[in-house]
Protein backbone atom coordinates (compact mmCIF):
# COMPACT_ATOMS: atom_id res chain seq x y z
CA UNK A 1 0.00 0.00 0.00
CA UNK A 2 1.38 3.39 -1.00
CA UNK A 3 -0.05 6.72 0.07
CA UNK A 4 0.93 10.35 -0.45
CA UNK A 5 -0.79 13.25 1.26
CA UNK A 6 -0.95 16.96 0.64
CA UNK A 7 0.43 17.67 4.11
CA UNK A 8 3.97 16.45 3.47
CA UNK A 9 3.55 12.83 4.51
CA UNK A 10 4.05 9.88 2.19
CA UNK A 11 4.35 6.24 3.19
CA UNK A 12 4.62 2.76 1.76
CA UNK A 13 3.51 -0.42 3.52
CA UNK A 14 4.29 -3.88 2.16
CA UNK A 15 3.26 -7.17 3.77
CA UNK A 16 3.87 -10.68 2.46
CA UNK A 17 2.50 -13.92 3.88
CA UNK A 18 3.82 -17.09 2.29
CA UNK A 19 4.88 -20.66 2.84
CA UNK A 20 7.55 -22.58 0.93
CA UNK A 21 7.73 -26.38 1.15
CA UNK A 22 10.29 -28.63 -0.46
CA UNK A 23 11.94 -32.02 -0.09
CA UNK A 24 15.40 -31.07 1.12
CA UNK A 25 16.28 -29.11 -2.01
CA UNK A 26 17.98 -26.31 -0.05
CA UNK A 27 20.94 -28.57 0.66
CA UNK A 28 22.92 -29.13 3.83
CA UNK A 29 22.84 -26.02 6.02
CA UNK A 30 21.06 -24.14 3.18
CA UNK A 31 23.94 -24.59 0.74
CA UNK A 32 23.53 -25.97 -2.75
CA UNK A 33 22.61 -29.62 -3.17
CA UNK A 34 20.04 -31.92 -1.62
CA UNK A 35 19.82 -32.95 2.02
CA UNK A 36 17.81 -36.18 1.90
CA UNK A 37 18.40 -38.06 5.13
CA UNK A 38 16.95 -41.39 3.98
CA UNK A 39 16.89 -41.94 0.17
CA UNK A 40 14.22 -44.63 0.66
CA UNK A 41 11.87 -42.20 2.40
CA UNK A 42 11.79 -38.92 0.49
CA UNK A 43 8.73 -37.61 2.32
CA UNK A 44 10.63 -38.01 5.57
CA UNK A 45 12.66 -34.97 4.47
CA UNK A 46 9.65 -32.95 3.31
CA UNK A 47 9.15 -29.75 5.30
CA UNK A 48 9.22 -25.99 5.03
CA UNK A 49 12.23 -24.91 3.02
CA UNK A 50 15.34 -23.55 4.67
CA UNK A 51 14.61 -20.18 3.03
CA UNK A 52 10.95 -20.08 4.11
CA UNK A 53 10.08 -16.70 5.64
CA UNK A 54 6.31 -16.74 6.22
CA UNK A 55 5.81 -13.10 7.21
CA UNK A 56 7.59 -10.02 5.88
CA UNK A 57 6.54 -6.49 6.82
CA UNK A 58 8.20 -3.35 5.45
CA UNK A 59 7.13 0.19 6.29
CA UNK A 60 8.73 3.37 5.00
CA UNK A 61 7.62 6.96 5.51
CA UNK A 62 8.84 10.44 4.63
CA UNK A 63 7.57 13.59 6.31
CA UNK A 64 8.26 17.13 5.18
CA UNK A 65 8.40 19.25 8.34
CA UNK A 66 5.77 22.03 7.84
CA UNK A 67 8.04 24.95 8.69
CA UNK A 68 9.05 27.74 6.33
CA UNK A 69 7.67 29.56 3.34
CA UNK A 70 4.48 28.04 1.95
CA UNK A 71 4.03 25.71 4.93
CA UNK A 72 1.67 25.63 7.87
CA UNK A 73 4.25 27.10 10.24
CA UNK A 74 5.68 29.76 7.96
CA UNK A 75 7.17 32.71 9.85
CA UNK A 76 6.57 35.36 7.21
CA UNK A 77 10.22 36.31 7.48
CA UNK A 78 12.30 35.36 4.44
CA UNK A 79 15.53 34.80 6.38
CA UNK A 80 13.85 32.84 9.18
CA UNK A 81 11.94 30.68 6.69
CA UNK A 82 15.17 29.86 4.86
CA UNK A 83 16.98 28.92 8.09
CA UNK A 84 14.15 26.92 9.63
CA UNK A 85 12.51 25.42 6.56
CA UNK A 86 13.20 22.56 4.13
CA UNK A 87 13.64 19.84 6.75
CA UNK A 88 12.38 16.29 6.29
CA UNK A 89 12.57 13.00 8.17
CA UNK A 90 12.48 9.47 6.83
CA UNK A 91 12.15 6.05 8.42
CA UNK A 92 12.28 2.47 7.18
CA UNK A 93 11.13 -0.40 9.42
CA UNK A 94 11.78 -4.01 8.42
CA UNK A 95 10.40 -7.03 10.24
CA UNK A 96 10.28 -10.66 9.16
CA UNK A 97 10.01 -14.14 10.61
CA UNK A 98 13.07 -16.11 11.54
CA UNK A 99 14.40 -18.72 9.13
CA UNK A 100 14.06 -22.44 9.92
CA UNK A 101 16.97 -24.76 10.61
CA UNK A 102 17.51 -28.45 11.31
CA UNK A 103 18.99 -30.13 14.36
CA UNK A 104 21.49 -32.80 13.30
CA UNK A 105 23.84 -35.27 14.92
CA UNK A 106 27.27 -36.11 13.51
CA UNK A 107 28.32 -39.64 12.73
CA UNK A 108 27.03 -42.42 10.49
CA UNK A 109 24.60 -43.79 13.09
CA UNK A 110 22.25 -45.30 10.48
CA UNK A 111 25.22 -47.00 8.78
CA UNK A 112 24.54 -45.58 5.32
CA UNK A 113 28.17 -44.90 4.51
CA UNK A 114 27.65 -41.14 4.84
CA UNK A 115 30.02 -39.85 7.49
CA UNK A 116 28.76 -36.26 7.56
CA UNK A 117 26.24 -34.73 9.96
CA UNK A 118 23.33 -35.91 7.82
CA UNK A 119 21.14 -37.53 10.44
CA UNK A 120 18.51 -35.95 12.66
CA UNK A 121 18.14 -36.93 16.34
CA UNK A 122 15.12 -38.09 18.31
CA UNK A 123 12.81 -35.51 19.87
CA UNK A 124 12.42 -36.45 23.55
CA UNK A 125 11.08 -33.20 25.05
CA UNK A 126 9.89 -29.65 24.36
CA UNK A 127 12.65 -27.69 22.59
CA UNK A 128 11.08 -24.30 23.36
CA UNK A 129 12.35 -22.04 26.14
CA UNK A 130 10.32 -19.24 27.70
CA UNK A 131 13.39 -17.00 27.88
CA UNK A 132 15.96 -18.08 25.30
CA UNK A 133 19.42 -16.54 25.50
CA UNK A 134 22.47 -16.61 23.26
CA UNK A 135 24.01 -19.13 25.66
CA UNK A 136 21.03 -21.48 25.19
CA UNK A 137 18.61 -20.63 22.38
CA UNK A 138 16.54 -23.78 22.80
CA UNK A 139 16.19 -26.64 25.25
CA UNK A 140 19.20 -28.78 24.35
CA UNK A 141 17.90 -31.61 26.55
CA UNK A 142 14.93 -32.10 24.21
CA UNK A 143 17.08 -34.03 21.72
CA UNK A 144 18.84 -37.38 21.90
CA UNK A 145 20.96 -39.36 19.47
CA UNK A 146 19.06 -42.26 17.87
CA UNK A 147 19.98 -45.88 18.46
CA UNK A 148 22.52 -47.52 16.17
CA UNK A 149 21.27 -48.41 12.69
CA UNK A 150 18.20 -46.16 13.01
CA UNK A 151 17.08 -42.69 12.02
CA UNK A 152 15.81 -40.12 14.50
CA UNK A 153 12.17 -39.06 14.59
CA UNK A 154 12.82 -35.31 14.44
CA UNK A 155 11.58 -33.56 11.33
CA UNK A 156 13.60 -31.27 9.10
CA UNK A 157 13.64 -27.48 9.67
CA UNK A 158 11.59 -27.72 12.86
CA UNK A 159 13.08 -24.70 14.69
CA UNK A 160 13.40 -21.06 13.65
CA UNK A 161 16.05 -18.48 14.36
CA UNK A 162 15.39 -15.03 15.83
CA UNK A 163 12.83 -12.85 14.04
CA UNK A 164 14.46 -9.92 12.22
CA UNK A 165 13.67 -6.40 13.47
CA UNK A 166 15.35 -3.23 12.19
CA UNK A 167 14.67 0.51 11.95
CA UNK A 168 16.65 2.95 9.83
CA UNK A 169 16.17 6.71 10.26
CA UNK A 170 17.34 9.76 8.37
CA UNK A 171 17.06 13.51 8.78
CA UNK A 172 17.76 15.73 5.80
CA UNK A 173 17.58 19.37 4.82
CA UNK A 174 17.76 21.19 1.50
CA UNK A 175 19.60 24.48 1.04
CA UNK A 176 18.17 26.06 -2.13
CA UNK A 177 20.52 28.17 -4.24
CA UNK A 178 18.47 28.52 -7.40
CA UNK A 179 15.57 26.75 -9.06
CA UNK A 180 17.84 23.97 -10.33
CA UNK A 181 20.65 23.95 -7.78
CA UNK A 182 20.67 23.10 -4.11
CA UNK A 183 22.71 21.44 -1.39
CA UNK A 184 21.29 18.56 0.61
CA UNK A 185 22.51 17.67 4.10
CA UNK A 186 21.71 14.18 5.40
CA UNK A 187 22.07 12.49 8.76
CA UNK A 188 21.42 8.75 8.59
CA UNK A 189 21.22 6.11 11.31
CA UNK A 190 21.08 2.43 10.37
CA UNK A 191 19.66 0.12 13.04
CA UNK A 192 18.96 3.26 15.02
CA UNK A 193 18.08 1.41 18.26
CA UNK A 194 21.15 -0.86 17.94
CA UNK A 195 18.86 -3.86 18.38
CA UNK A 196 20.60 -7.19 17.69
CA UNK A 197 18.86 -9.89 15.68
CA UNK A 198 20.57 -13.11 16.62
CA UNK A 199 21.81 -15.59 14.05
CA UNK A 200 21.22 -19.33 13.87
CA UNK A 201 22.62 -21.22 16.88
CA UNK A 202 24.88 -24.23 16.56
CA UNK A 203 22.48 -27.03 15.66
CA UNK A 204 24.75 -30.10 15.87
CA UNK A 205 23.76 -32.24 18.85
CA UNK A 206 27.13 -33.75 19.70
CA UNK A 207 29.18 -30.56 19.61
CA UNK A 208 30.23 -28.59 22.68
CA UNK A 209 28.47 -25.34 21.76
CA UNK A 210 25.17 -26.99 20.79
CA UNK A 211 22.37 -24.43 21.11
CA UNK A 212 24.77 -21.47 21.45
CA UNK A 213 24.35 -18.37 19.26
CA UNK A 214 27.64 -16.82 18.14
CA UNK A 215 26.52 -14.57 15.26
CA UNK A 216 23.95 -11.92 14.40
CA UNK A 217 21.78 -11.39 11.35
CA UNK A 218 21.88 -7.64 11.85
CA UNK A 219 24.74 -5.17 11.95
CA UNK A 220 25.47 -2.81 14.82
CA UNK A 221 24.16 0.76 14.68
CA UNK A 222 25.89 2.88 12.04
CA UNK A 223 25.74 6.68 11.79
CA UNK A 224 26.77 8.78 8.81
CA UNK A 225 26.65 12.38 7.63
CA UNK A 226 26.51 13.46 4.02
CA UNK A 227 26.39 16.60 1.90
CA UNK A 228 25.32 16.53 -1.76
CA UNK A 229 25.19 19.24 -4.40
CA UNK A 230 22.46 18.93 -7.04
CA UNK A 231 22.76 20.85 -10.28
Amino acid sequence: MQQSTTKGLSYLVSYTWSKTIDIASDGWYCSEGCSIENPYDLNGSRSVAGFDVPQILSISATYQVPIGKGHLLGTGNRVADYLLGNWAVNGIASLHSGVPYTITVCGDIANTGNGSCYERPNLVGNPSLSNPTTAQWFNTGAFAAPAAFTYGNLGRNTIRSDAFKNLDFSLFREFPISEERHFEFRFEAFNVFNHPTWGTPNSVLNQNNFGVVTTTQSTERQLQLGLKFYF
